[in-house]
């Protein structure tokens, strides 16, 4: 899909109005989605290695700051499960419209118009996002030296 999105805009006689909609949608919010998507990677992966490091943790108020990490990432991953829930709805109602039995092109329109659109989701992803920013900085701060060194 990604090679369709990034299709040029100097023919636009030869592309559907569709096509061209989308690739200016997918052109102007390029910085979200990638910097969503290098957040949660950085998310998922410290909150992976905390689940995995937190029981060889031996001084237990540095093993309580990890568990307690762990929790508050938890809670952010609920946060995100509602946010895609949210958009949910618009792209089966997308999708429901051609009456196809799989997700098209239309619902991932409406996904991205949901998630990143001005009036529906923008303000919400974004509050996300600098909470996963935010816990990521703080778990720098507190954590990464325990986890690199948990038996001391």
């Amino acid at each position: 899909m990604i090679q369709f999105l990034e299709a040029p805009l100097s023919t636009p006689s030869t592309q559907p109005k569709s096509q061209i909609w989308i690739s200016c949608l997918y052109r102007s919010n390029t910085a979200h989605l990638s910097e969503l998507w290098l957040l949660l990677i950085q998310f998922s992966g410290k909150v992976k290695r905390s689940e995995e490091m937190a029981p060889i943790v031996r001084i237990l108020e540095n093993r309580q700051m990890v568990k307690e990490f762990i929790e508050s990432g938890e809670r952010l991953m609920g946060k995100l499960r509602a946010l895609l829930k949210k958009c949910e709805s618009p792209m089966l109602k997308a999708s429901k419209k051609r009456e196809a039995a799989q997700l098209g092109k239309n619902s991932g329109i409406e996904f991205i118009v949901t998630i990143f659109g001005v009036d529906r989701g923008m303000d919400k992803t974004e509050r996300f996002m600098q909470s996963v920013r935010l816990w990521n900085l703080r778990f720098d701060a507190a954590c990464e030296d325990i986890l690199e060194r948990p038996t001391q």
